[in-house]
C-alpha cells in the first residue's frame, strides 16, 4: 500500500557565502596602515580597525584554509554590525565590509581560499622596492629596540634570498612582480615562469586563474601633494569599491603608523656602501 503521508524531501541547507567585499592584501609598508584609517572613517565602510592575528591562519590547505576564512570573515562581520548599531551607522544592506591583512599577497594559496569563499576585491599597495627595503629595515629595527630583544640585528647585506630573510625583510621580498604574477591577471611566457620558480621557493608559487578584480596603487598616490591626481586617484577608489560618497582628501588625514625615533642600526641605503644591495 502507498504511503498516504509520504515523507517531503529534505531540502539541502545552501550555505550563505560569508559577506566581504573587499580586502587590503599588501604589500606591508605601502600605507596599507594609514588606508586602514581611511576606509574606517568612511560612514559605509565596515571593518576590523586593525590588522588580524588571525589572518595567517587561512593560508593553510584548502578545506580547513576555507573554514577558519568563512569562521574569521563571520566573527569579524558581527563585531562591526554590533559597532555599527552602536554608531547607529548606515543601513547594513549598504555597508562594504572589508579586512587588512598585508602578508596576504605573499600567500598565493590564502588568495586561493579567498576566492573560494568570497567575491571580495583585493586591493594592493607598492612601492620603489629600494625604498620598500630600507623602510621595512628599519620598521624592523625599531621593533627589535621597543620589544626589548637580544638577539642580534643582522646586516642589510646578508639579506638577499628566501634563504635569510629577517622578519619578512630580504632583496627577494622587495621583487613585487613575482608575488603580482601569482594573481594570474597575467599571461606568462616560459622564462618568466622559470625566473618565478627559480626566485621563490618552488613551495610558494601558486598561479591563481580567479574572478578577483584587483586594485594597485602606489604609496607615492597615497601622498600626492598635487590636489588634482590625488582627487583622481580617491575617485578611482570609491568607485572600485562601489562607494556613494567620496571619501575625506586624504592629505587631511592624519598618518598614525609614523616612527620619528631614530636608531643606530637604522640605514640610508642611498649610501656607496649599499650600492651592491641596490643591484641585488
Amino acid at each position: 500500500a502507498k504511503d498516504r503521508h509520504p515523507q517531503k524531501p529534505q531540502q539541502t541547507a545552501v550555505e550563505e557565502e560569508p559577506q566581504l567585499d573587499f580586502a587590503v592584501i599588501g604589500f606591508e609598508k605601502t600605507g596599507t596602515t594609514f588606508l586602514l584609517e581611511v576606509f574606517g572613517n568612511h560612514p559605509e565602510i565596515n571593518m576590523p580597525v586593525k590588522h588580524s592575528p588571525d589572518a595567517a591562519k587561512i593560508c593553510v590547505r584548502k578545506e580547513e584554509g576555507k573554514e577558519t576564512l568563512k569562521r574569521w570573515i563571520q566573527r569579524q562581520q558581527q563585531q562591526q554590525e554590533q559597532r555599527q548599531l552602536v554608531e547607529e551607522a548606515t543601513t547594513s544592506n549598504s555597508m562594504k565590509y572589508g579586512v587588512k591583512c598585508s602578508e596576504m599577497i605573499r600567500k598565493p594559496l590564502g588568495i586561493e581560499n579567498w576566492a573560494d569563499v568570497s567575491s571580495a576585491n583585493l586591493i594592493v599597495g607598492v612601492r620603489h622596492p629600494i625604498d620598500w627595503f630600507q623602510s621595512n629595515y628599519n620598521y624592523r629595527v625599531m621593533l627589535h629596540h621597543k620589544d626589548k630583544s637580544t638577539s642580534n640585528i643582522p646586516s642589510p647585506h646578508k639579506l638577499t634570498d628566501h634563504h635569510n630573510c629577517w622578519h619578512g625583510v630580504s632583496t627577494i621580498a622587495a621583487q613585487f612582480d613575482k608575488y603580482l604574477q601569482q594573481l594570474g591577471k597575467t599571461p606568462l611566457d616560459r622564462d618568466e615562469l622559470s625566473n618565478l620558480l627559480d626566485t621563490l621557493p618552488t613551495s610558494d608559487v601558486r598561479i591563481n586563474h580567479n574572478p578577483l578584480k584587483v586594485f594597485i596603487y602606489t604609496i607615492e598616490q597615497l601622498e600626492d601633494t598635487n590636489t588634482t591626481r590625488r582627487s583622481h586617484f580617491e575617485r578611482d577608489l570609491q568607485h572600485f569599491l562601489g562607494l556613494t560618497s567620496p571619501f575625506d582628501d586624504f592629505s587631511s588625514q592624519a598618518k598614525s603608523n609614523v616612527n620619528k625615533v631614530t636608531y643606530p642600526e637604522y640605514i640610508d641605503i642611498c649610501q656607496p656602501e649599499f650600492d651592491s644591495l641596490r643591484k641585488s
